[in-house]
């Protein structure tokens, strides 16, 4: 169904272009990817055995796979082709047969109204701004099932306006220290990408019509949510 002409292009990329092969495989690497880190995850998270998940910028796919070893389907979703392709290599290594790859965004997917379970992301969310992380909130509320939950892990800013110069200088020195990313790609996330405050996110979800069971954060600029659609 084709979109009026203000609808956001959640198809475009966002601050480093993640169809080129060579940032693709950069970022599986400064991300750590574990399977066995989302197997943990998932563990925590406890979808219904056999229930269906979606994972919205499922990037390199290593939380996708870890839920398909539960979940009867999982729909993998990204904007990026490139990180769909190594999402299917993936699952393909590890004998998962279950897993529906899509190559689309928040604003953009197509998913059956009251159809999941469980609906994750990591790292994604802060690519679209903040009217349109609600407009994409209420599309994932009518994607789960009452009392599905939504998972989210992000880059969010826990301090005041007035903390941001610290907060980002601080942000930039870890990664260039611990992740590889110059401080060029870093600084293009704070200008260029939407990450928010924590509790202009958490706002957001209460607003969407979730209620939020759990929301954890590390002091610096990384946050957890969980939530539970009324």
């Amino acid at each position: 169904m084709p979109h009026p002409d203000w609808y956001y292009d959640d198809l475009r990329q966002v601050g480093l272009d993640f169809e080129d092969p060579t940032l693709v495989e950069r970022y599986d690497r400064a991300q750590n990817t574990s399977l066995k880190a989302e197997r943990a995850l998932v563990a925590r998270l406890a979808p219904p055995r056999g229930g269906i998940a979606a994972e919205f910028g499922c990037g390199t796919g290593a939380l996708a796979v870890a839920l398909a070893e539960l979940c009867e389907t999982v729909h993998a979703i990204d904007i990026s082709a490139s990180m769909l392709a190594v999402t299917e290599r993936r699952a393909a290594r590890a004998g998962q047969r279950n897993l529906a790859p899509q190559r689309a965004g928040f604003l953009s997917f197509a998913l059956p109204d009251a159809s999941l379970d469980l609906a994750t992301s990591k790292y994604a969310f802060h690519h679209l701004p903040d009217f349109w992380k609600a407009a994409a909130l209420a599309r994932l509320h009518r994607a789960l099932k009452p009392g599905g939950r939504l998972y989210l892990a992000d880059v969010v800013f826990a301090c005041e306006p007035a903390g941001i110069p610290a907060a980002v200088e601080g942000w930039i020195g870890w990664m260039t220290r611990e992740t590889g990313y110059s401080r060029d790609e870093v600084a293009t996330h704070v200008r260029d990408e939407h990450s928010t405050f924590d509790w202009i996110l958490q706002g957001l979800v209460e607003r969407a019509g979730f209620r939020i069971l759990d929301f954890t954060h590390d002091g610096t600029v990384y946050g957890e949510l969980l939530a539970e659609k009324l």
